[in-house]
């Protein structure tokens, strides 16, 4: 399962990196790196028992699909796509998987057909390649000795199931790991996760069939100048830093100091309520797939369990921003505190869309609730409530019997069972991927009396406690 990093800023995706920024860290690339290839000793024991226990469970390293390595007189190496793979397959290191979007296949490691060039990787189904995952095209000049460990995951958060791969290489007497990270993009879906001046760096994999993957080869330089090659677990953890790191260049403001701008202006936020105040407490998550910490403040109260919740943001100057919403004023709000809920997420060439599955509870009078549920998407520093499905529950006569009517939101009748399910059969009939949401919701009135040092400590300890998790 993966989950949403703490950290993670991408303030202003579309925005042009400064060349300056972009030389400034290409210099520093190149440095590590050439530094990176004289660590000696670059397999650690951890590496090597990946490598043991991915053999013999027939499992991909760290965290990925179950896979079944390739067979004896398997396939291997061919030159185009339909070709037999007829030599150089690195059985080990080959698995059968199920990949989204391309269904049962073998991934194929292929060592070089000549030194001084990197292995190749591939997609094999019926003992022939339909596809070829991107190279650089390019002589390493060192010495290739194994792949080392393989892992199938979403590595970038994004919905969509990822590959990375640990290559290990030796000069003399010194060995060291080098990655290969091969993202993948739905056909349909051209949002390209990072800077685009970062263009340059990306290397995409075209296929005829099933979506294709490409390479990031600006992260690959970043995770081996950072020396997080040693295992697969370093490696898959990455993705949060790099971001924050890349963001950083172009002096967006990072996630820990906007946590701690949330803090000093809490005098706006966390001021007191005269309504609804039996329950006002706040958490901090990134509700888009920007990343960018959103500050949620809710209040509940009253004899028809109103709740009222309100968004913010820091903006690019500094600033807090109070976001706009579709809620209707004066009408109650779905109820936000709770430790969970469902979370459905959606693709488009405008971006990865979350959609949280929300509920509102009202009491009209002692013998009669109301009951909804819908979806809350923040999109654009807009909050938009998507109505789902309605319920109403009557008690009448002397035994208090329930009269129970539940309808969807175009007025068409529900069962009670349907009306249970509703979020999962609207979303799910789409073909999104389900995902579960955890916040961590502390009471506004805990932060009485603290420094802005310990509320920060406090907004941390919230944003620490979202995470958001594949089923």
């Amino acid at each position: 399962m993966a989950t949403v990093g703490t950290g993670v800023c991408l303030i202003e995706r579309k925005r042009k990196m400064r060349k300056k920024g972009i030389a400034v860290l290409c210099i520093l690339l190149l440095f590590c790196i050439g530094g990176c290839k004289e660590k000696d000793g670059g397999v650690d024991e951890g590496t090597q028992r990946e490598m043991e226990e991915t053999e013999e469970n027939g499992q991909p390293a760290e965290g990925g699909e179950a896979a079944a390595p390739a067979q004896d007189g398997g396939e291997a190496d061919g030159e185009e796509r339909g070709t037999s793979l007829t030599a150089g397959l690195i059985e080990n290191q080959s698995f059968v998987v199920e990949m989204d979007g391309w269904g049962k296949t073998l991934f194929a490691s292929i060592a070089p057909e000549t030194d001084g060039w990197p292995p190749h990787f591939a997609l094999s189904r019926d003992g022939e390649i339909v596809y070829r995952f991107p190279e650089t095209g390019k002589e390493t000049g060192d010495g290739f000795v194994e792949v080392c460990a393989v892992a199938f995951q979403d590595y970038n958060q994004d919905g969509k199931q990822d590959v990375a791969v640990l290559v290990t290489y030796a000069d003399g007497g010194r060995k060291w790991n080098e990655p290969r990270i091969f993202l993948q993009e739905n056909s349909d879906n051209m949002f390209y996760l990072d800077h685009p001046d970062l263009e340059s760096y990306r290397i995409d994999g075209k296929a005829e069939d099933g979506p294709g993957f490409y390479r990031d080869t600006f992260l690959e330089e970043y995770v081996s100048s950072q020396g997080l090659t040693d295992t697969m677990s370093e490696l898959l953890g990455s993705w949060a830093d790099y971001v924050e790191y890349a963001d950083s260049l172009l002096g967006m403001i990072s996630a820990e100091k906007q946590v701690e701008l949330f803090a000093e202006k809490r005098e706006i936020w966390a001021a007191d309520v005269d309504f609804a105040d039996e329950r006002h407490c706040f958490t901090l998550a990134p509700l888009a797939y920007d990343g960018c910490p959103v500050l949620i403040v809710a209040n509940q109260g009253g004899t028809g369990r109103y709740t009222y919740s309100t968004f913010y943001k820091i903006d690019q100057n500094g600033e807090l921003k109070k976001l706009d919403t579709s809620f209707a004023e004066g009408e109650s709000q779905p109820d936000l505190m709770e430790e969970s809920m469902a979370v459905y997420s959606s693709f488009s060439p405008s971006g990865v869309k979350n959609h949280f599955i929300v509920y509102d509870e009202l009491r009209d009078s002692p013998d009669s609730y109301g009951y909804r549920v819908s979806s809350l998407c923040l999109s654009d520093d807009f909050v938009l409530e998507t109505p789902l499905a309605e319920q109403r529950v009557v008690y009448t006569g002397e035994d208090g019997r329930a009269e129970i009517t539940s309808y969807d939101c175009n007025g068409n009748a529900l069962t009670e069972e349907e009306y249970d399910h509703f979020a999962d059969t609207y979303y799910g009939s789409m073909g999104l991927t389900k995902k579960t949401a955890v916040f961590q919701w502390i009471d506004v009135g805990s932060l009485e009396g603290m420094s802005d040092s310990e509320a920060a400590e406090a907004l941390r300890q919230a944003y620490a406690g979202f995470s958001l998790d594949s089923e």
